[in-house]
């Protein structure tokens, strides 16, 4: 027994030592998943060899460090999944609830049974069950990682490895001794060893410092098929013990209980993602469709509808108070000819960036079309309005902009209008810009009388 235990003792232990190794490479929120780890490793190396040491007196206080053991090994596969599938929540707590509902069969079927038959206490057959749901639970989340990962990740495969052989090893002691710690026989503790073999040499391999950096982003729908999978694991373990009732035996009471405990709230998280997904890709295309997919400000759409509310409310109130200013982009068509589209499409971007930066909270600066941007403001002093927005969008664009590798000056010409309190939208808005035209065949006469060209470079414009 001895040197059982002084082997067993030292090839357990010795798991800490890579994952210590592993921990001093690591920085910040990397190390956390594996620091974790390293106390589950403890705790259960502690658990393994406090019954063979002291003997069976200790049995109960070594079933609940492994069950405490089990349970941070748990926070750490979760810590590790968080990390690594990060972008696949809903995929990892399918196939976790999935994988707990098949250990609630692998219960019922045969561990239960044959400890009953063994007249195993209510406090050994609680800390097998939990035990049980915690590493197959466990063993789900991992596997999901592994399959999904879009190159080979052999850290993952001999955690996976150590948790199959771990649940084999535990599954067999259930069914034989009624204990998990107690009467190993040798061959079973070669399997825990081959399990702790497999934790220590998994940090060792360059893969386990990829496993806390997010991983593939497989597609997540919303589907019968997932609701209707999400319903049967919530019933699973109910329905179960109502079946146990119907043939005449028991109903499974730790069963139902800790089993709706563990599976219940990850279906309502897994639901309730599903459901802010849902909302969020709503949102999305109502986006998608009120703004404009380059510049990020409100388009031609979006526009129309709250200069049609802003009237609205100036009607109700009685008292003018739209302010729309139709701007136009000077030497725009200069800078897309000699720089190419792609310049020109990031100058719209920064145009739109910049003047936006500074407008007041109920200001709305929308692109319109082409080179052309509108703001709208509801101000009652509206000619002060004018005169703010337009001194703005001056200042906006005064700095020149770093365009391939050259300072480009541009400009902006600029109608106000002004609402009287009777004016509909379109109207407004062929206002405007018939103001910004005539502005714009100002600015162009005066320019030529001086020979300066807008959007070249500076040393040309000069």
């Amino acid at each position: 027994m001895n040197v059982r235990v002084v082997t067993y003792g030292l090839v357990s232990g010795a798991t800490l030592i890579p994952l210590g190794m592993l921990l001093r490479t690591l920085h910040g929120g990397h190390r956390r998943p594996w620091q974790i780890l390293f106390a589950a490793m403890s705790v259960l190396t502690v658990a393994n060899a406090l019954t063979p040491l002291f003997g069976r007196e200790h049995q109960l206080v070594a079933e609940n460090l492994m069950t405490v053991g089990h349970a941070i090994l748990l926070v750490a596969a979760i810590k590790l999944v968080l990390r690594r599938g990060s972008n696949d929540i809903g995929g990892i707590i399918d196939v976790s609830v999935a994988a707990m509902g098949l250990g609630g069969v692998l219960w019922i079927l045969l561990i239960h049974p044959r400890m009953e038959a063994m007249a195993a206490g209510n406090a050994e057959q609680i800390a097998v069950l939990v035990s049980l749901l915690v590493l197959v639970g466990v063993l789900g989340a991992l596997a999901r990682v592994w399959m999904v990962a879009d190159r080979r990740l052999l850290a993952v495969e001999l955690l996976i490895v150590a948790l199959v052989v771990s649940l084999i090893g535990n599954t067999i002691l259930a069914m034989s001794t009624g204990s998990m710690t107690t009467g190993r026989p040798g061959w079973i503790e070669m399997l825990f060893l081959l399990a702790y073999l497999c934790v220590g040499a998994a940090p060792l391999h360059h893969s386990a410092r990829e496993l806390t950096s997010p991983g593939p982003d497989p597609v997540d729908r919303l589907t019968v098929g997932r609701l209707t999978f999400l319903g049967v694991a919530l019933v699973a373990n109910p329905v179960a013990g109502g079946a146990r009732e119907l043939v005449g035996l028991d109903a499974d009471g730790p069963l139902l209980v800790l089993g709706s405990l563990l599976v219940a709230p990850l279906v309502m998280v897994r639901v309730g993602r599903l459901a802010w997904q849902r909302e969020q890709a709503e949102q999305a295309l109502v986006h998608q469709a009120t703004h404009d997919a380059l510049t990020g400000l409100p388009n031609r759409a979006e526009l129309l509808t709250r200069l049609t509310e802003a009237l609205d409310r100036e009607r109700a109130s009685g008292r003018p108070a739209v302010v729309l200013l139709f701007c136009d982009l000077n030497g725009f068509k200069a800078v897309n000819d000699r720089l190419g589209h792609v310049a020109g499409d990031r100058l719209l971007t920064e145009v739109g960036a910049r003047i936006r930066t500074g407008l007041r909270a109920g200001d709305t600066l929308a692109r319109y079309g082409g080179d052309e941007f509108l703001v709208l403001c509801e101000e009652s002093a509206q000619q002060q309005a004018v005169a703010r927005l337009s001194e703005h969008i001056d200042a906006a664009l005064t700095e020149p902009f770093l365009l391939a590798g050259e300072p480009v000056r541009i400009s902006a010409s600029v109608g106000a209008m002004v609402s009287s309190g009777d004016a509909d939208p379109d109207e407004l808005i062929t206002r405007a810009d018939q103001a910004m035209y005539r502005a714009k065949q100002r600015r162009k006469a005066a320019l030529a009388g001086a020979g300066v060209l807008e959007g070249v470079p500076e040393r040309s414009a000069a």
